[in-house]
């Protein structure tokens, strides 16, 4: 059975950045945001491209080194450490494009998302964990990845994320190519996987989908955090609609 390991027991929140600045050579990204991940459910973040939010998933989880601010993941500071560090502590991305091993089989790429597992019987549990909660990639098991659908290579980036049991799983655009019956699937499995107790943080283009499972949202535009709170609470606060219509006459997305 996939169940994340227990959040904070005092209901803080299992990830927060302060101030944090980041970006990609010169130019800056994120301008000194902080944001609260609670410690169970689904947290979106929405916005239009070029707002900052896949770098916001990259500064915290290590492939980008924040130029300023914290990074608080259950309480201590992570910031700009190593990405397999903070893997080993239970921080655990998914990127954009389902990143799967194409030449490897479906059992391999789970096998070999488990690197940090020592103990062979552990491995074993996870991968039956995977299999089971992802039953249509078992009669595919010796499938090449490459040979999969879009959907199913999702599923299987899942899978191998569960391989290691995050305390916080992070998806980047998981409904990024794929059809309105795979992105159904897709976020069906998500859903459950909160539920079952882990913690997830979404970056999502797709506003309608990724706010229609949210528990807590937020909305980030150009590097600034425009709005954080229940998605029932949006439309009260913010005019998405006109927000990004804005933002796309002035050529930013």
């Amino acid at each position: 059975m996939v169940v994340s390991p227990a959040p904070p027991a005092d209901g803080n929140p299992i990830l927060q950045t302060r101030g944090l600045v980041s970006g990609y050579g010169r130019v800056e990204t994120l301008h000194g945001i902080d944001v609260d991940v609670p410690a169970r459910g689904i947290t979106t973040i929405v916005g239009p491209n070029g707002s900052g939010k896949s770098t916001l998933l990259k500064s915290v989880v290590g492939l980008l080194r924040p130029w300023e601010g914290d990074v608080l993941f259950d309480g201590r500071q992570v910031g700009g450490k190593a990405v397999h560090k903070l893997v080993r502590e239970g921080l655990c991305l998914v990127p954009q494009g389902r990143v799967v091993f194409p030449n490897l089989t479906v059992e391999e790429n789970l096998r070999i998302s488990g690197f940090t597992l020592r103990d062979e019987r552990v491995l074993n549990e996870r991968l039956e964990a995977a299999f089971e909660f992802f039953p249509s990639l078992v009669q595919r098991r010796r499938y090449l990845a490459n040979n999969l659908s879009g959907g199913e290579q999702t599923m299987l980036a899942l899978g191998k994320a569960i391989m290691l049991s995050p305390r916080l799983l992070l998806l980047d655009e998981p409904s990024l190519g794929l059809s309105p019956k795979n992105m159904d699937m897709v976020f069906a499995h998500v859903v459950s996987l909160a539920e079952r107790g882990m913690p997830i943080l979404i970056v999502e283009q797709n506003v309608r989908k990724g706010l229609s499972v949210a528990d807590h949202a937020i909305v980030l535009v150009l590097g600034v955090v425009r709005f954080e709170g229940r998605p029932d609470e949006l439309e009260s606060k913010v005019d998405l609609a006109r927000l990004f219509l804005e933002l796309d006459e002035e050529g930013v997305s």
